[in-house]
């Protein structure tokens, strides 16, 4: 999609600026032009270049623990496409607003953003499994136990509750429990274009496949893209993930896959982006909702809200003059 890209955990352009190793711009008086300049020097369409001048709104998806506060702020403050300011979303704001559909990002407050949304709370995901994937009276009589007496205990069941669920149950829990954030960060990706005609949308979490890759395929939905397309985008992340990692990552993640550990999270489960997670999560949300513009509207994100979104990534495309392309960074 044209301006809206999705990378993996940004902290680590952090480290640039920690080294002193320092990217800027620098004017050309006979070409005219900027360039960039420094030890760390990227083409235009590199990952970095396009955060670090480009970026106009940053959707960080993490929770606080999964952030290097210290190397995010590095990077943020001395960004050389200007500072980036942070902001955070807060389902106390919507309350406040008479508990409708709204954040508290605003456009036009600021030039360049990052702006936070907790899209997989650890709270929310435990509570809806508790309600909606314990439901034998006996271990369900075992899980409230433990919650008041045994931590310990409690731990190991929901690990083993997540490992059956698998990656495509995480993607369930947070269709249905964080349906204000998701509509959060496309309110604030609505905006951001309706009100620059510059400057591009970066939505990234850790891997940039699981919470990120529900936000695109929600945005994919909204254009009409058709489910083989959004399945196909999503499954790059594992191949991309694997090219990376080599063969030997892969092997391991074979074996592991064999060799459960009860009470202990198999993080095999989770690590790709299969084809298979994408086709189960649309078959979920049609079979809930009716379809992905009933979800959409069940979080808020309704026709008037879409066709906005339509409007304005129409507009980019014929003043650019270029098809969408959606792209994963490498970070």
């Amino acid at each position: 999609m044209n301006r809206i890209y999705r990378c993996a955990n940004t902290d680590p352009l952090g480290k640039l600026f920690q080294a002193g190793e320092y990217v800027h711009r620098q004017y050309d008086s006979e070409t005219k032009e900027e360039g960039i300049t420094g030890l760390n020097s990227f083409e235009k369409n590199a990952p970095e270049h396009i955060i670090l001048f480009n970026a106009g709104l940053i959707l960080d998806l993490r929770s606080d623990s999964e952030r290097k506060e210290v190397l995010a702020q590095a990077w943020m403050a001395k960004s050389p496409g200007g500072k980036l300011e942070t902001k955070i979303h807060s389902r106390d704001y919507q309350r406040k607003n008479g508990n409708v559909p709204t954040s508290n990002y605003n456009a036009q407050e600021f030039k360049r953003c990052v702006y936070r949304i907790d899209v997989l709370s650890p709270k929310r995901l435990f509570d809806y499994m508790s309600q909606n994937w314990i439901t034998d009276p006996v271990p369900k009589a075992q899980y409230a136990f433990s919650a008041v007496f045994d931590t310990q205990k409690l731990h190991e069941m929901r690990m083993d509750v997540l490992n059956s669920k698998g990656i495509q149950g995480t993607y369930e829990a947070m269709l249905e429990t964080s349906g204000e954030e998701l509509f959060a960060a496309l309110e604030s990706i609505t905006e951001f274009l309706e009100n620059n005609y510059t400057g591009d949308v970066i939505v990234h979490c850790v891997q940039g496949k699981d919470r990120t890759g529900l936000v695109i395929m929600l945005c994919q939905a909204i254009l009409g893209v058709d489910d083989a397309t959004i399945v196909e985008d999503y499954h790059k992340s594992e191949k991309l993930l694997r090219k990376m990692e080599g063969s030997a990552a892969a092997n391991t993640i074979a074996s592991s896959q064999q060799m459960q550990v009860k009470g202990k999270l198999n993080k095999s489960f989770f690590s790709g982006s299969p084809e298979i997670a994408m086709i189960s999560t649309l078959a979920f949300i049609r079979e809930k909702r009716g379809s992905l513009h009933g979800y959409l509207d069940f979080i808020g994100f309704d026709a008037s809200w879409r066709q906005r979104f339509v409007t304005v990534m129409d507009g980019d495309i014929k003043r650019e003059g270029m098809v969408a392309v959606n792209i994963r960074s490498k970070l």
